[in-house]
């Protein structure tokens, strides 16, 4: 039934694109990667899941394969971020005692902050699971690899983390504002992008370098939990739920989230993609799933030298996120165009974007890539990296908060909506 479905969606493409320069196979690889994943969760045979992405391999590229799979991961969050105002500042600023949506402790407005943990919760689910079973080999990835370099962490989180409350909003948030009509969120998504690739590559790479070797382990974050992550993952998850559990008997509403874990399935998918679409032997694509920073920088050069480079997950991916975030903003109704508030309003933007292109990339990832995808492989580094973001940002509501002037300014920390 599935390759009858494909076969079908493939021929009905012929038709209709023909007079576009678009091959119908092109367009037709994303559907098979769809019925690639619904093939692991429903029938959950890695033999006949390897078998049929052996045969999309020798029409596809595999690199293209990942890159069509990405691209409908984004455009998946793209919607459900737009439509559910998906957020970490937003989560943060609700136990803040000066902001309109606090809790005031209470925890009966914690609808960001339920949808954040229930994210983290699905994502901790799904992608152990991957690892128990041996679809994905975290050990492979970033998060477990990458030696730890505490004092880069803490620092770049914290940085991050004020720079996500100066420009009201995270890169996921800044990516979906910014194709809504906001025009205060592409300066700082712009700006977010080239000092990201700088940090990576250009001139901050040198202040990045120098954080990292203050301290450093010689071995990855893996070796701390190789072999017993279920155990902790069990712990991890009963306390996500509990938690949960809390948040929502107080605030008397489960509302959020369903969002959240629409997210963390997001996450779990996006590991499918890379570890299971993207295990090639001749040309195998790095281990990862969602994340903001890295990948906005890695557009930003894309578009730069387009015909030097080529589309990969993390290009594919911010394409669909702002693909997705568009098409559920107008059909909504939201999209409207808003600019500066105030002549100093750019300042402030621009410093957040600043910090969060810096820090995101000085601690290995986002408020999505680290808080998200990277908690879910249980990474010491992600824990670290996470935690000073959320550090940051509350030290920063509360300083602009005690600053009667900066509560009626332009860095005021208010949300970018």
């Amino acid at each position: 039934m599935v390759f009858f479905v494909c076969a079908f969606a493939e021929q009905s493409v012929a038709v209709s694109w023909a007079e576009i320069d678009i091959h119908p196979n092109q367009f037709s690889a994303g559907f098979h990667i769809l019925m690639a994943i619904i093939l692991a969760e429903e029938v959950c045979e890695m033999d006949a899941i390897n078998s049929y992405l052996e045969v999309l391999r020798e029409s596809y590229d595999t690199r293209i394969l990942v890159a069509f799979a990405a691209f409908a991961i984004g455009i998946a969050f793209g919607v459900l971020a737009e439509a559910s105002q998906f957020c970490l500042r937003a989560a943060v600023s609700e136990w803040n005692p000066n902001s309109a949506s606090a809790t005031g402790g209470s925890g009966k407005n914690s609808l960001r902050s339920m949808q954040y943990l229930s994210a983290i919760l699905v994502s901790v689910i799904g992608v152990q699971i991957l690892h128990f079973t041996g679809v994905i080999d975290l050990s492979e990835s970033l998060y477990w690899s990458a030696p730890i370099r505490p004092v880069a962490l803490i620092f770049g989180g914290a940085v991050f983390g004020i720079g996500m409350v100066l420009a009201g909003g995270c890169v996921s948030r800044m990516l979906v504002l910014g194709v809504s009509g906001n025009i205060r969120s592409l300066v700082t998504l712009l700006i977010a992008a080239i000092a990201a690739y700088a940090t990576l590559r250009g001139i901050l790479s040198y202040p990045r370098i120098m954080l990292e070797d203050i301290v450093a382990s010689e071995e990855g974050a893996g070796v701390l939990i190789e072999g017993r992550s279920h155990v902790l993952a069990i712990a991890v998850v009963i306390a996500l739920a509990g938690i949960l559990a809390v948040l929502t008997r107080k605030s008397g509403s489960s509302r959020g989230i369903l969002s959240g874990l629409g997210v963390g399935l997001l996450v779990t998918i996006g590991w499918f993609a890379t570890g299971v679409v993207g295990a090639d032997d001749f040309e195998p694509v790095a281990l990862t799933s969602l994340s903001m920073i890295s990948p906005l920088a890695e557009s930003l050069q894309f578009l730069m030298i387009y015909t030097g480079d080529e589309v990969r997950f993390s290009v594919a991916l911010i394409g669909g996120i702002l693909l997705g975030a568009l098409v559920s903003s107008v059909i909504g109704g939201r999209f409207k165009l808003r600019g500066f508030s105030t002549q100093a309003a750019p300042l402030r933007y621009a410093l957040g974007g600043l910090m969060m292109g810096f820090g995101g990339v000085t601690a290995l990832g986002c408020s999505v890539g680290q808080g998200v995808s990277g908690i879910g492989t249980l990474s010491l580094t992600s824990l670290i990296a996470f935690a000073s973001i959320v550090t940051g940002a509350i030290i920063a509501m509360r300083v602009l908060n005690r600053n009667p002037e900066a509560q009626h300014s332009s860095v005021a920390a208010q949300p970018a909506e």
